[in-house]
């Protein structure tokens, strides 16, 4: 008595039985494969992102090139910051700055700009006072006038051996620090802090 194990019959379904298998294989490796390849993407996408970002917080600040205050009978309520765009930073919109006045009697924070007395003055070199949009970039210098005595400031005023601290915040979220300190026993002048 023979058996026969395998007849032409079975084979052809087992046959069928593995190609579908391997058709099933294939599509569920080809899904796994095209989800990798979108997660990898939005990856890549969000890494660029915060790369940026984070490069633009730490270069697009601007440069102090000198401060300054006008004494009258020993106080002052204004202080006046030179500044120019750092190096490597992009171009910086001034007008969506704000500045923040940290010191021993309070603190306060406003935004520069043009908007009349609550504001932060932008001028020129020169002094002229500017309004509308001010882009800091290769060659431009500004001065921006802060006014100690307004509201936002807490009406902070400078005398003789006072001291605080400005910070300048862009709109990229990148700051810059300046001391100042009145020095003691000044006289009605021009001071460069």
């Amino acid at each position: 008595m023979e058996f026969n194990i395998f007849n032409d019959e079975d084979r052809g379904q087992v046959g069928i039985g593995t190609l579908i298998v391997f058709i099933a294989m294939v599509l569920v490796a080809a899904i796994a494969a095209g989800v990798l390849v979108n997660t990898a993407g939005f990856l890549q996408e969000s890494a660029e992102q915060t790369g940026q970002q984070a490069q633009s917080e730490v270069s697009d600040r601007l440069t102090v090139v000198n401060t300054y205050t006008e004494i009258d009978s020993g106080s002052t309520d204004k202080v006046n910051i030179t500044v120019r765009r750092a190096s490597g930073a992009d171009n910086i919109n001034l007008s969506a700055a704000t500045v923040q006045w940290i010191s021993d009697s309070g603190q306060g924070q406003q935004l520069v700009g043009d908007a009349g007395a609550d504001q932060v003055l932008v001028k020129n070199e020169e002094g002229t006072t500017l309004s509308g949009t001010q882009i800091v970039n290769n060659s431009s210098k500004y001065v921006l006038e802060i006014d100690l005595s307004n509201a936002a400031f807490n009406d902070a005023s400078l005398n003789s051996g006072d001291e605080g601290t400005l910070i300048i915040t862009t709109s990229s979220g990148a700051t810059t620090r300046v001391e100042v300190a009145i020095p003691e026993n000044i006289e009605d002048d021009t001071v460069f802090l």
